[in-house]
């Protein structure tokens, strides 16, 4: 069953408010996301104000999270908590205790992280709201805007840390959110760590910053982008690995608001085609109050409701297409009509990545929507396993494209 939430952002002082949790606010919040239709939210913690210093973990800010999520459970959301995040809505937020040193590199800061994933353990791995942890909001960007670290660093900080997160928060849905960049180059991790560490592969697919939105915004690149990046994601992963479409959203600074549900829609549809798809989680819940100054101004507008809790259109939209998409698959179900793995003749056919060479994300996202413009779902294998008969059968590939 296909799972549909929200990024949660505070109607209320934003992420400010991990200072003083407004507990009324935070009920009225999960009330309004309920309103929409989401089963979970993600939800993002402040990691400088939760560990001020590498040895200490302020209990208040905790007990502020737990009743954040008792709230959640109260209207019967799960929640995924980003835990270390120093990156958010174009702000750094690292601890002082970080300095100039790297958060994926340097022995002290990992063992400070450690500690804090364990203090976070204490307080809430056994919440029943708890839906699980992602270690992280977009930990690649701190390669790309302060201290540059290598694949292999990245992937080694990966397993380490999720391998922890697993841990700690046993049978939990556990992952790390990195954007476009590990993804459509060779930086920060591999696509093969980011496939196979933590319970599901995490997906952000925006459409401005991944440079789909240059071919056009009703272009096969721009909606079919989420279906494009699962079926990227499956060539990396093994066979039957989910793959949860953890970001994607739209402003009015890239399309104008009229276009915004026929791209929430055709988005979806798009990706939800494809077999191992998780969910949805859209960025975002609510609108930043234009009080608050120098964010960047689109992401001003990215709510589903604004920031005095009203519905804006778009959350209708939402609210509809869950429907829609939940009615489409319980027929689905109850008429035992879903054609198992591999046998829908479009889905045959598989793009081979080519290993030989540095990865370039959009030659094969161009080949990917020449194909859907025909009206055919390519997959992609890479090419290691290209020969692997025993393999392509499991996924049904029957074909082999070369580009």
């Amino acid at each position: 069953m296909l799972r549909f939430g929200v990024n949660y952002v505070p109607s209320k002082d934003w992420f400010y408010s991990w200072q003083d949790v407004d507990k009324t606010a935070t009920d009225e919040d999960m009330h309004a996301i309920k309103e929409i239709g989401a089963d979970h939210i993600r939800m993002h913690l402040r990691w400088d104000i939760f560990q001020p210093n590498e040895a200490f973990v302020c209990p208040k800010p905790l007990k502020d999270l737990v009743a954040v999520l008792d709230s959640a459970g109260r209207y019967g959301l799960d929640v995924e908590v980003t835990a270390l995040n120093g990156w958010m809505s174009g702000f750094w937020f690292l601890p002082s205790f970080a300095g100039e040193k790297s958060i994926i590199t340097d022995g002290g800061i990992i063992a400070a992280e450690r500690y804090f994933l364990k203090k976070l353990a204490e307080a809430t791995a056994d919440h029943p709201a708890l839906m699980g942890v992602d270690i992280g909001n977009e930990i690649n960007m701190f390669g790309a805007n302060r201290i540059p670290f290598t694949v292999s660093e990245g992937d080694r900080w990966l397993r380490e840390m999720l391998g922890l997160t697993d841990e700690l928060f046993p049978d939990k849905i556990n992952v790390v959110g990195v954007d476009h960049q590990p993804w459509f180059s060779d930086a920060y991790f591999s696509r093969e760590a980011l496939s196979s560490a933590g319970s599901v592969t995490a997906l952000h697919c925006w459409t401005g910053f991944s440079g789909a939105l240059k071919y056009g915004a009703d272009s096969e690149e721009c909606l079919g982008l989420q279906r494009f990046c699962i079926e990227l994601a499956d060539a990396y992963a093994r066979p039957g690995r989910k793959a949860w479409v953890q970001e994607f959203g739209i402003t009015d600074e890239w399309v104008s608001e009229d276009s915004f549900e026929r791209y929430m829609v055709s988005s979806m549809d798009a990706a939800a085609e494809c077999e191992n798809l998780w969910g949805f989680t859209w960025w975002c819940s609510h609108d930043i109050d234009r009080r608050l100054k120098g964010f960047n101004s689109m992401e001003y507008g990215l709510g589903l409701l604004d920031a005095a809790n009203r519905p804006k259109p778009l959350a209708a939209a939402y609210k509809r297409q869950i429907e829609k998409m939940k009615k489409r698959g319980a027929g689905e179900r109850q008429t035992a009509k879903m054609p198992a793995s591999g046998t829908d003749v479009r889905k045959g056919a598989a793009i081979v990545i080519d290993e030989s060479e540095p990865f370039d994300g959009w030659k094969y996202g161009r080949a990917f929507a020449r194909f859907s413009r025909q009206g055919r779902h390519i997959r992609f294998v890479t090419s290691s396993r290209a020969d692997d008969e025993k393999y392509l059968a499991d996924r049904g590939i029957t074909e082999l494209i070369r580009l």
